[in-house]
C-alpha cells in the first residue's frame, strides 16, 4: 500500500523493495484517486473506501491470509484494513507511519529546528496547499531532502524511485485537510491480534519515532525496529537491512 496520498506505487517497483519478491508473491495497485486508478469523485477517497478497495481487490485475485505492507499513508490504509478486514490478514508491516493525524504537529516542529530554511514549503504540505500536480511535484522536489538522513547520498535512488510516479494534487489536498484532522486509531489499536513489524527511521520528520512508538505500545503483538541512518524512505537508505529485517521476520510469522 503506497503512500501520498498523491503519489502511487511505482516507488516500490524503481527501489530495493522489489526484492521482498523472494519471500512473497508481491502486488502492488494504486489506491483510487491516485496514480493509474480511477477517479470517482474526490467525496469517495475516505478510509472505508480505501480499505474496502484492499479487501475487493484481494476477492478478486482469490487470495487469503495476506500479508500486507504499508508505506506512509500505505500504513495508514493498512491499519485500517487490519481493523476493518481481519478474518483474511495473517501480518500487517508497517513502513514509517503513524496512528493519528496528531503527528503533523510534532512534524512541524521537528522540520522547523532541522530546516527552518524549508519552513514556508513544509506549511504549504501540511496544510495540503497545490493548485495543481505541477505544485505538487515542486513541493516534494522541493522537501526531499527533509525526508533523508543524508539526502545528497541518495539523491539518485530517490530520483529512480520517483520516475515513473503519476501524481494527483487532489487527492494530496483531501488527505491533509479532510482526512488527517480526523484520523485517529490509537484507541483501536489494541484490536489488532495479527503479528505485526514496526519499521521507522530515526530521522523522520514527517512520521516521528514516537508515532511508531505508540503503535508498538497499542498492538500486542508487534515489533519495532528503528533505523538508525534513515529518515522517511528506509527501504532506501538502509535497503540490506530493510530486507534482512523483514525477510528474518517473515520467517519467524
Amino acid at each position: 500500500m503506497h503512500g501520498g496520498l498523491g503519489a502511487d506505487h511505482t516507488a516500490f517497483v524503481n527501489s530495493g523493495f522489489n526484492k521482498l519478491s523472494n519471500k512473497l508473491e508481491l502486488i502492488y495497485y494504486d489506491h483510487r484517486c491516485n496514480g493509474r486508478s480511477s477517479f470517482p469523485g474526490i467525496e469517495t477517497l475516505t478510509h472505508k473506501n480505501l480499505a474496502a478497495d484492499a479487501e475487493n481487490l484481494r476477492i478478486a485475485l482469490g487470495h487469503k491470509n495476506l500479508t500486507v505492507i504499508g508505506h506512509s499513508y500505505g500504513g495508514i490504509t493498512g491499519l485500517e484494513y487490519a481493523l476493518r478486514y481481519p478474518k483474511n490478514l495473517r501480518r500487517l508491516v508497517l513502513i514509517t507511519t503513524t496512528p493519528s493525524g496528531n503527528a503533523l504537529g510534532e512534524a512541524r516542529k521537528i522540520a522547523e529546528t532541522r530546516a527552518p530554511h524549508l519552513m514556508s514549503t513544509v506549511d504549504k504540505m501540511l496544510g495540503g496547499e497545490c493548485a495543481n500536480d505541477n505544485e505538487f511535484i515542486e513541493l516534494l522536489t522541493t522537501l526531499a531532502p527533509l525526508y533523508f538522513k543524508d539526502f545528497h547520498l541518495f539523491e539518485s535512488e530517490f530520483s529512480e524511485a520517483a520516475k515513473d510516479m503519476v501524481p494527483n494534487a487532489a487527492a494530496f489536498r483531501h488527505s491533509f485537510t479532510e482526512l488527517l484532522p480526523k484520523y485517529d486509531l490509537r484507541e483501536k489499536l489494541v484490536n489488532i491480534n495479527v503479528p505485526v513489524l514496526i519499521l521507522c527511521g530515526r530521522h523522520d520528520w514527517i512520521t516521528p519515532v514516537s508515532q511508531s512508538k505508540i503503535l508498538n505500545e497499542k498492538i500486542q503483538n508487534s515489533e519495532l525496529v528503528i533505523f538508525e541512518n534513515s529518515g522517511h524512505w528506509v527501504y532506501i537508505e538502509e535497503e540490506e537491512l530493510f530486507l534482512n529485517t523483514v525477510n528474518e521476520w517473515l520467517d519467524r510469522t
